[in-house]
């Protein structure tokens, strides 16, 4: 063992803990222990609500859309050949969305209407959204007008799905209308509700769903469809095969991955968890003027032991390793018996839910995940800081001390 390591090891783990000097280096141990505890509670809280909100959105997005990037619709034959013989695609769905004005009774709401194919229910998991009432997968409903309507739709319109007369009015624009003037430039369809869904309160307030088929000749837009919901074998092949299904279709029509339909709320959700994450590091760096000081402490403390290591032959160098080794190894332990605190904690948390959320929430407690990746960041960041903090102060006072000793 080598010598400096060696002195480092006998100052950190000293069996004379009561005096003042030895105090202030566990007060600095306990600083840096609970600041990497809670920088890995924090970012896993964090991860856990982005997995929370990403889950509710993913819930009713594909892993890949394609639009037009001319006009609102294309010819469905136009690329579904393409699209057929692609072998990475597990399942697609045609699409057909319009913004139409909803009326029931005397209420009345501006909803988006989407009809969608029979490939639909293998897109998204329909049974695990739908809330009340029933999904219209039999075959007989695919030419009939009927309705899955989301939640917040549903309140506010005042809907009643017990009621088999209750019908909702549906009107849109005339597609060859340029302007509307008059009722002949507006087309009004009577539906019923089979039921309703909820996916997360966006998609609620603003979505109805229908037979394509229906929505086409509604529309009078057979056989067009304004996107196609795709999902793959491999989602982690989203990006890769995005620019491969880019290039291959070309200008005419636009691809977005799952993230990129959503871009704005992942740039979100990294922001603040970044945000956070460089307050938490300030702080870090704030608590770190506590290593300094036990650290230039202890070297005032230990002047006779300087001077002895001196005469007894130890170098400038190797005396200015054994306080920084001493500095390093109290940042080491701390950060390991922080990081140990701040993964126990936030699993504990994860299959227990001891901590709950108040209030009507989605779910009853606080969500959190551990990324491993970011509990290596967390633990590289602090060892840096404690590099810099162990270093300048045995460097600065070493050279100091030895010069005012004239060693």
């Amino acid at each position: 063992m080598k010598f400096p390591f060696f002195i480092a090891k006998r100052y950190l783990f000293t069996k004379r803990s009561k005096n003042v000097v030895n105090i202030i280096s566990y007060i600095s141990l306990f600083g840096v222990a609970i600041g990497t505890a809670a920088l890995v509670i924090v970012l896993s809280v964090f991860n856990g609500f982005e997995k929370l909100v990403l889950d509710m959105y993913n819930s009713f997005d594909p892993h890949i859309q394609i639009t037009t990037s001319e006009g609102k619709t294309f010819k469905i034959n136009e690329i579904n050949d393409l699209i057929s013989e692609e072998q990475e695609i597990e399942n697609y769905s045609y699409v057909l969305e319009e913004k139409v004005f909803l009326e029931h009774k005397e209420n009345q709401i501006i909803v988006q209407i989407k009809g969608v194919d029979v490939n639909y229910p293998k897109i998204v998991d329909v049974d695990s959204i739908i809330k009340l009432g029933e999904y219209f997968n039999n075959e007989f409903y695919q030419d009939k007008k009927v309705l899955i309507i989301g939640a917040g739709v549903y309140y506010n319109l005042d809907v009643d799905l017990s009621d088999m007369f209750s019908q909702l009015t549906i009107t849109s624009p005339n597609k060859d209308s340029k302007y509307i003037k008059d009722k002949s430039d507006l087309i009004r369809s009577v539906f019923t509700p089979l039921g309703v869904f909820s996916v997360q309160a966006e998609y609620d307030n603003k979505y109805i769903i229908t037979p394509l088929y229906v929505l086409q000749q509604v529309l009078d837009r057979e056989g067009e469809s304004t996107s196609v919901e795709i999902n793959l074998r491999d989602p982690r092949r989203m990006s890769d095969f995005s620019d491969k299904l880019s290039e291959k279709l070309g200008e005419e029509y636009i691809v977005k991955t799952r993230l990129e339909q959503h871009e704005f709320l992942y740039k979100l959700l990294n922001s603040e968890k970044l945000a956070v994450f460089l307050i938490l590091i300030f702080i870090l760096i704030i608590a770190s003027f506590n290593i300094v000081i036990s650290l230039s402490m202890m070297m005032i403390d230990k002047q006779n032991d300087i001077k002895t290591f001196w005469q007894l032959g130890s170098t400038k160098k190797q005396i200015q390793n054994i306080f920084f080794t001493k500095g390093f190894l109290g940042v080491l332990l701390g950060s390991f018996i922080g990081l140990f605190l701040g993964v126990a904690f936030s699993f504990s948390q994860q299959y227990f839910e001891f901590i709950p959320l108040q209030g009507n929430f989605v779910v009853s407690a606080y969500p959190i995940r551990v990324e491993w990746i970011d509990v290596l960041i967390v633990e590289c960041i602090v060892l840096f800081i404690g590099l810099i903090a162990s270093y300048f102060p045995a460097k600065g006072l070493t050279s100091k001390f030895l010069k005012t000793q004239n060693l």
